[in-house]
């Protein structure tokens, strides 16, 4: 029997072999390297597109934030114009002191006169429990939510008239007190005082009057026009 000769290498088979394995795992890791990169850049393209996104929601934060600021400047406008018509309607004279002093002398009866007139504007603060709870009610919703209840509210006036003269008799007084009464631009008018008075050598009344302006009277210029026309006894 004739012995086989072999002409390979002994480490033929062991060296390709091994080169079989390093292409495969040079394979192998090219497959991770470029998963490894492909995933890179999907994260960074995810990342900018977030970046965009997160942008694109700062610019509109910042346009909604601009538009609240204007909104509260427009507030701000609208609460000064408010507190200033407030108070110029606080300051305007609902009833011309003129229209008054006409009204009152125009209602004088014969041999009537007035001595001193006197005008006196205070405001009215109404203290009764149910405003009271109310007051504070309203404070406490404020303290939770402001509202536009925080703009300037005008004080209730109270306008008083104390008028003081003289009266041949107290038929007279009682007669210019239901004149007075007849008019519109009084709430009340009430006697505080009628007695005997000395006057050029005769006895005369003497009598004082409150008059209460009524708070919801409004004069038009119709009514001031007509007051001027008339006829003004007693003064």
């Amino acid at each position: 029997m004739k012995n086989k000769v072999d002409f390979m290498p002994e480490d033929y088979l062991e060296k390709k072999a091994q080169r079989r394995t390093n292409i495969v795992c040079l394979f192998l890791f090219l497959v991770v390297v470029a998963g490894v990169g492909g995933g890179f850049l999907y994260t960074e393209r995810e990342q900018s597109s977030l970046k965009e996104k997160v942008a694109k929601v700062n610019g509109k934060m910042l346009q909604a934030n601009e538009a609240l600021k204007q909104l509260d400047t427009l507030e701000d406008k609208k609460t000064e114009m408010a507190t200033k018509a407030a108070i110029s309607a606080m300051l305007m004279e609902p009833v011309p002191r003129s229209l008054l002093l006409a009204t009152i002398t125009n209602c004088l009866p014969a041999q009537v006169s007035l001595i001193e007139y006197a005008l006196v504007s205070k405001e009215v603060i109404n203290n009764t429990p149910q405003v009271r709870s109310r007051n504070k009610k309203a404070r406490t919703q404020n303290t939770e939510k402001k509202s536009e209840a925080d703009a300037f509210v005008p004080p209730q006036m109270e306008t008083k008239i104390e008028l003081t003269g003289i009266a041949p008799t107290d038929l007279e007084v009682a007669k210019l007190i239901s004149n007075l009464n007849e008019s519109s631009l009084f709430a009340q008018v009430n006697l505080q005082m009628s007695e005997e008075y000395e006057y050029a050598d005769e006895t005369v009344r003497r009598y004082k009057l409150m008059l209460i302006l009524n708070p919801q009277a409004r004069a038009s210029n119709k009514d001031v026009e007509m007051a001027r026309r008339q006829h003004v006894q007693g003064m």
